[in-house]
């Protein structure tokens, strides 16, 4: 008999009782004698069984699954996430599967599809930036199966979103600027579809108007991407307006560090000239030259909270108990490098 396919059947032969006997004893059932049970233990340990963790699962309904969609892995900001809700997943007892969406609507509906397939208990999702429907998210809660958004969130969808408070960050990020004595600022930002960029574009707009300082229309340069390539070839841009910037406050750290390399290759002192600051706090903000001032976020401490949220409304869910979904915000704060300053510190937003 192969110890690596041992049944209950098999258990049951060798012993000389039930198949349901032998489930009931494994399971530690009352109505089956304790002597009964010490056997059926004993042999099950020395043929190696193993349960069929699948099958006990699929039976009833729950498969400790939580589905992932993100909308890059391999980004600085996503990875961590990814790192914060595996961790906490393992504490409670969950595995995680994980699903790109390369920010495309279709991959993102594919992906849904496929963990909905798959019987997920719960779904954690930062939406793409390409999403502007939620209908396939709707879907998996009318199927009892709750989900978590998380960063990029969609105000059309009734679910426990997790956000950093992107306005804050870019407010202060602005502000910093204007108390180095920076008049000019200009601001390199992405498409203001998703909720991320559209509140870094009002907190920039904000902090501008509060002390009193032009919002200069040439100086607001959307890119698609916000990548590296962007920054530099955007900042190029901005350079050749006849007026140019005396800081530039960019939606993220790629963005930035191509800004810099654009201010560089003109000859331009960094921060005398231009200042730059960004936003993420990616690592290679450390090790640019000159090292990049940044918002940070705390997207480590977002995928556990993301965890703890569905795990919550799973069990919720089918003990058949009222679930209210609130958004948490989470706060940000200023790391201040030699783009902006000539030490580097860190600054909580409060």
């Amino acid at each position: 008999m192969s110890k690596h396919n041992i049944r209950l059947k098999d258990i049951a032969e060798e012993l000389g009782i039930s198949i349901p006997s032998v489930s009931r004893a494994l399971n530690n059932k009352a109505d089956i004698g304790e002597e009964t049970k010490r056997r059926v233990f004993e042999l099950a340990e020395k043929l190696h069984y193993q349960r069929n963790q699948f099958a006990i699962n699929f039976k009833n309904q729950q498969s400790f699954i939580i589905g992932v969609i993100i909308p890059q892995i391999v980004h600085h900001f996503f990875s961590n996430v990814i790192s914060g809700i595996i961790d906490e997943a393992e504490n409670l007892g969950y595995g995680v599967m994980l699903y790109q969406s390369n920010e495309s609507y279709e991959s993102e509906l594919k992906g849904v599809e496929t963990f909905q397939k798959s019987m997920i208990d719960g779904l954690i999702i930062s939406l793409s930036d390409n999403t502007f429907k939620v209908d396939h998210l709707k879907n998996l809660q009318e199927h009892n199966v709750p989900v978590v958004l998380v960063d990029k969130v969609n105000p059309d969808m009734d679910s426990a979103k997790i956000i950093c408070d992107d306005y804050k960050g870019a407010y202060y990020a602005t502000e910093h600027l204007i108390s180095i004595g920076k008049k000019k600022i200009a601001h390199i930002t992405g498409s203001l579809e998703p909720h991320t960029t559209r509140e870094r574009c009002k907190g920039f707009e904000s902090a501008l108007r509060h002390y009193n300082l032009p919002l200069v229309p040439n100086l607001i340069k959307k890119c698609n991407l916000v990548s590296r390539e962007e920054g530099y070839l955007t900042t190029l841009a901005l350079l050749a307006e006849p007026e140019i910037p005396d800081a530039i406050f960019c939606a993220t750290d790629p963005t930035a560090i191509g800004a810099i390399k654009a201010i560089k290759e003109k000859g331009l002192r960094i921060p005398d000239d231009i200042a730059v600051i960004g936003f993420s706090d990616w690592k290679m903000s450390s090790i640019v030259d000159p090292p990049l001032s940044s918002v940070s976020q705390p997207d480590f401490e977002m995928g556990r909270k993301a965890v703890e949220l569905v795990v919550k409304e799973i069990q919720l869910t089918r003990e058949n108990k009222p679930v209210k979904h609130e958004t948490h915000v989470m706060e940000t704060s200023l790391v201040l490098r030699e783009s902006t300053l000539g030490k580097s510190k860190k600054v909580p937003l409060n």
